[in-house]
């Protein structure tokens, strides 16, 4: 069974005690990978898993977690899907230098193009994911 309320860590000194020797033993960079990339870490400040994770180590570290949708990684329905997400957040998160790389899981999945589609600003094309495109990979 899948725990996705489960964190690495409670609060900053929790997390920066876990990814300290980590960094001290030449990890060059961290991927924080959560459900949501735009949800805070920990309560009083904005920073994700990803932003929270560069402060402490002073590593690059790349974010990940529903890029480009707004809806769950599991959802209530198994054939639920999820459409497009706006990227203005991301990309001001990503200008401010909070983290240093994105991943992209289910978007991409389900658009092979979706990164050419980001790069042209041709984000009305973008697809929807539909938990089908899944099927391919089994």
């Amino acid at each position: 069974m899948d725990n996705y309320d489960a964190r690495l860590a409670e609060t900053p000194e929790e997390l920066e005690a876990v990814l300290s020797p980590l960094a001290a033993a030449g990890a060059d960079a961290f991927h924080a990978s959560t459900r949501r990339y735009w949800l805070p870490e920990f309560e009083g400040s904005d920073l994700n898993l990803a932003g929270w994770t560069k402060n402490l180590t002073g590593k690059q570290a790349i974010t990940v977690g529903s890029v480009g949708l707004d809806g769950e990684f599991v959802p209530a329905s198994p054939r639920q899907g999820a459409q497009a997400r706006g990227l203005d957040d991301l990309l001001d998160r990503l200008e401010r230098a909070e983290f240093d790389l994105v991943a992209v899981g289910r978007a991409l999945l389900q658009d092979p193009e979706w990164a050419a589609k980001v790069l042209c600003g041709r984000f009305g094309e973008l697809k929807p994911f539909e938990p089908t495109s899944l099927d391919s990979l089994s």
